[in-house]
């Protein structure tokens, strides 16, 4: 994928100010993933009101996977509250933050710290108590993605899309889509405010080519 930073400020409400997203990608996310991908979410308690609309989104992919006719899913294989790697995950996504704006597509960025490679999923879904833009990172350039979603996705009601769009934008990226120019689209960067606004389904929409990328990801052999 091409690098996306979502924090440009624009007259047509970039991704900040719709849809609260920052994203960090890799240079490029290769066709030969595995089918089921395995989610493991860390939340600071049993109820951080992002912890049941982050298992709204990865339903919404498995129904639009499933929808597709594609054998790819999202797993939760669990939940890890108040755990003790939360220190050193929340440091590793403030240096990543940090780092964003100076990343280019193909630089590695940060190493994860070593705790990370002891969790075993493929997506890292980590639900921060810092107010960082939430970003999808691949976990030292290879296919496993740390997804941290920050406070200011904390409120279901701020902005024109809520948390579940937030998440659901970011498993995007982890399933190995980019971004893409239309402006209302779940995988919008920039984002138009007034085109996301006036979308009345639960969820954004993808567009053709994202459909098209994920069939060429997971079309089953």
């Amino acid at each position: 994928m091409r690098s996306g930073i979502g924090c440009v400020r624009a007259p047509l409400a970039p991704v900040v100010t719709a849809l609260g997203i920052a994203v960090l990608s890799s240079s490029s996310f290769r066709a030969e993933v595995v089918s089921d991908r395995q989610v493991v979410i860390f939340s600071p308690t049993t109820g951080d009101r992002r912890l049941p609309l982050t298992r709204e989104a990865l339903a919404f992919w498995n129904s639009t996977l499933s929808d597709l006719r594609l054998s790819a899913r999202l797993s939760e294989t669990a939940l890890v509250v108040a755990s003790p790697l939360t220190r050193t995950l929340e440091n590793y996504a403030q240096r990543l933050w940090r780092q964003a704006g100076r990343l280019t597509a193909g630089q590695p960025g940060p190493k994860a710290p070593r705790e990370l490679h002891t969790v075993e999923g493929d997506i890292v879904v980590f639900l921060s108590k810092q107010r960082l833009m939430s970003f999808a990172w691949p976990v030292d350039q290879s296919e496993r993605y740390f997804v941290a979603i920050g406070t200011r996705a904390n409120n279901p009601e701020d902005g024109p899309v809520a948390t579940h769009n937030v998440v659901a934008h970011e498993l995007g990226h982890a399933l190995g889509l980019a971004h893409n120019g239309d402006g209302s689209a779940l995988m919008c960067s920039p984002c138009r405010s007034t085109l996301v606004a006036n979308y009345k389904d639960r969820f954004l929409p993808l567009t053709p080519a994202d459909r098209t990328r994920l069939s060429q990801l997971y079309n089953p052999r």
